[in-house]
C-alpha cells in the first residue's frame, strides 16, 4: 500500500511539475515577445504624425508552444533511397506491407527504406500505424536509437488510437501527450 501511495504522490509530483514548465515556457515566450516589440519600438525613429493617425494594429499571437509544435510535426529523417521509392511505386499496399514483415526479421537497413518509402506513398493509410512499428524496431537494430525515439514519440502522438502505440510505448517508452496543451493565448488547456 505504501509503495502505491509513493507512486501515486510520484506520479502527481510529475504531472505538477510538467504543468509549471508548461506555464513557465508560456509566460517566457510571452516576455520574449513583449521585449522584442519595445526593443522594435526604442530603435524606430518617430515619425511625423499625420493628419489622421491609422488605428493601432492588433497584436500579434504568440507563436504555438514547442510541445505542440514538436509532438504533430514528423521527425526529419533522410529520404527513403531512389531505388526504395521506386520499388514501392510498383506495389501495392498490402504487398509492401508483407514485403516489409519479411524485411523487419531479415534485413532491417532494407526495412528502414521500404518502411519510409510506403509512408511516403501511403501516409495515414489503416497500415501506417505497423509500418511505423516496423520502422522503430528495424531502426533500433541498426542503433540509430535517437531516430527510432523521435519516430516513437510522432507515431504515438499522430496514431493515438491505434494497436500498435501501445507496443511501441512499452519498447521505446515513448507516451502519448494529448490531454494537455499550451494554446495560442499561452494559458492551459484540457482535452
Amino acid at each position: 500500500m505504501q509503495n502505491r501511495n509513493r507512486l501515486i504522490a510520484t506520479g502527481l509530483g510529475a504531472l505538477t511539475l510538467a504543468i509549471a514548465i508548461a506555464v513557465w515556457h508560456a509566460r517566457s515566450a510571452e516576455d520574449q515577445q513583449a521585449e522584442k516589440e519595445t526593443a522594435a519600438r526604442v530603435q524606430t525613429p518617430p515619425s511625423p504624425a499625420p493628419a489622421e493617425a491609422p488605428a493601432p494594429a492588433p497584436p500579434a499571437p504568440p507563436p504555438p508552444g514547442p510541445a505542440a509544435a514538436a509532438q504533430n510535426a514528423a521527425p526529419t529523417a533522410p529520404p527513403p533511397s531512389v531505388s526504395a521509392e521506386t520499388a514501392v511505386a510498383r506495389m501495392n499496399e498490402t504487398v509492401l506491407m508483407t514485403r516489409l514483415r519479411e524485411l523487419a526479421v531479415t534485413d532491417s537497413a532494407q526495412a528502414i527504406e521500404l518502411a519510409r518509402a510506403g509512408n511516403k506513398r501511403f501516409p495515414d493509410s489503416p497500415d501506417a500505424p505497423e509500418r511505423e512499428s516496423i520502422l522503430i524496431h528495424a531502426l533500433v537494430t541498426q542503433n540509430q536509437l535517437s531516430d527510432a525515439r523521435a519516430q516513437a514519440e510522432y507515431m504515438v502522438n499522430h496514431y493515438p488510437d491505434s494497436k500498435w502505440v501501445q507496443q511501441i510505448e512499452g519498447f521505446t517508452g515513448a507516451h502519448r501527450h494529448r490531454n494537455i496543451r499550451v494554446n495560442d493565448a499561452g494559458q492551459l488547456e484540457y482535452y
